[in-house]
């Protein structure tokens, strides 16, 4: 299925939605995954601990956070499409992120973990029939579908990707 499916529109999460192109969600999950496995690991292991300002996150610490959202939303998305009707909790970024002991392990190990959580992922996705694409519950403060959290899991990654660019690179 497409991006112009999802329904009901998830407001906040549209802003990692829109960066995806208007493929259908495997294709979408496919092309994120082809991406991470494609990363110069060479560059980035050697700015692995870089901050770029007081107070931001490590290189290491966006992948992990990478990882961390995406457990979370693909659990969400195994409710909405198992029909559980109770409301997906949320979690706390930095609080997941000052926890995440990436100091002590390399970019590459943390590269190999983020590809396998997307692995899991299209595993999770390329079992729903289009019926489960379109359950959907509630996510923090809004109603979203299964559709609309794979999008959003492939947007964040192109978000992060964008500012490890922008402001790491």
């Amino acid at each position: 299925m497409k991006k112009q499916a999802i329904y009901p529109d998830p407001e906040y999460f549209g802003r990692y939605i829109d960066q995806v192109p208007d493929v259908t969600i495997m294709e979408a999950l496919e092309q994120s995954l082809q991406e991470l496995q494609t990363l110069d690991k060479a560059t980035l292991s050697a700015k692995g601990d870089y901050a770029y300002a007081p107070g931001k996150w490590t290189v290491k610490d966006v992948f992990q956070h990478i990882i961390d959202t995406e457990r979370v939303f693909a659990f969400r998305t195994l409710l909405f499409v198992r029909n559980d009707k109770n409301t997906a909790p949320g979690f706390d970024q930095d609080l997941y992120a000052g926890n995440a002991f990436t100091a002590q392990r390399s970019l590459e190990d943390i590269l190999q973990e983020l590809i396998f959580v997307r692995q899991s992922t299209l595993s999770l996705f390329r079992s729903l029939p289009d019926e489960a694409l379109l359950r959907y519950g509630a996510c923090w403060k809004y109603q979203m579908s299964a559709l609309a959290m794979g999008f959003t899991m492939v947007g964040h990654q192109i978000h992060h990707l964008r500012i490890l660019r922008e402001r790491y690179l």
